[in-house]
């Protein structure tokens, strides 16, 4: 994969008009499909127009689809580079301007991109767990998604898509026919997630993140991960 500013001029670039126009067929035909196959609705009012980040829960590779097809914007979203470079479907990821984050850390550029993205009134598309939840049940959230919403004063929407680990578990093969359900929350403003307090950048970021969490992990019906974690000595 390129390598500094090759690499961000790249994943930053705006779709063409062509490209759009074909996206917009796709988004229209695509979505149609997914909402008779999966009965799709979407609950929740949509963000203001303007750029803005998207963060969802993930238990299920149908996420990215059903979210994008509920909402009538492009994201753009970001992903782990092992599913970015996938042989099948890298064609696709690639098409729709998905940005690739290393596990191995060095992501300056593609966060820089992000970045990008949203300065040009384009928005986002995260999930900030960083992984696929294989149980169906939320984890624990990754500042590092989080970082980009601090640093840039757009809002972050919370979403909870509920019924895709049923429709299509990891592993599960050929998509079921179940409801699935994106529900929208209420934006989160930057100024919401300073008024957290914290003190230094990292204490910051691991509010911000816990207070996000929280807000998609209510979407579902859930408990959110860190407060999970945080009540099990209690118990014991």
């Amino acid at each position: 994969m390129a390598t500094g500013d090759a690499l961000f001029h790249r994943l930053s670039a705006r779709p063409s008009r062509a490209d759009d126009a074909l996206f917009r067929t796709f988004h229209v035909v695509f979505g149609g499909c997914l909402r008779a196959w999966f009965r799709l609705r979407r609950e929740g009012a949509l963000p203001p127009p303007g750029p803005c980040v998207f963060a969802a829960n993930h238990t299920s590779f149908l996420d990215p689809l059903v979210l994008g097809a509920v909402l009538p914007t492009r994201l753009v979203y970001l992903m782990t580079e092992t599913v970015w470079r996938s042989r099948s479907l890298g064609w696709f990821y690639r098409w729709n301007r998905a940005i690739p984050l290393s596990a191995r850390g060095g992501n300056r550029d593609a966060l820089r991109a992000a970045r990008a993205v949203l300065q040009q009134g384009r928005s986002l598309g995260i999930f900030p767990e960083g992984g696929l939840s294989r149980d169906g049940l939320p984890m624990l959230g990754n500042p590092g998604a989080v970082s980009i919403v601090l640093q840039e004063n757009v809002p972050i929407v919370p979403v909870g898509i509920v019924g895709a680990h049923a429709a299509m578990p990891p592993g599960g093969g050929w998509p079921r026919p179940r409801r699935i359900t994106v529900r929208l929350g209420t934006p989160i403003l930057p100024v919401e997630l300073d008024a957290l307090g914290g003190g230094d950048r990292r204490s910051r970021l691991r509010l911000a993140t816990t207070h996000i969490m929280r807000a998609i992990a209510a979407l579902t019906g859930q408990a959110a991960r860190e407060d999970v974690l945080a009540a099990a000595p209690t118990r014991a």
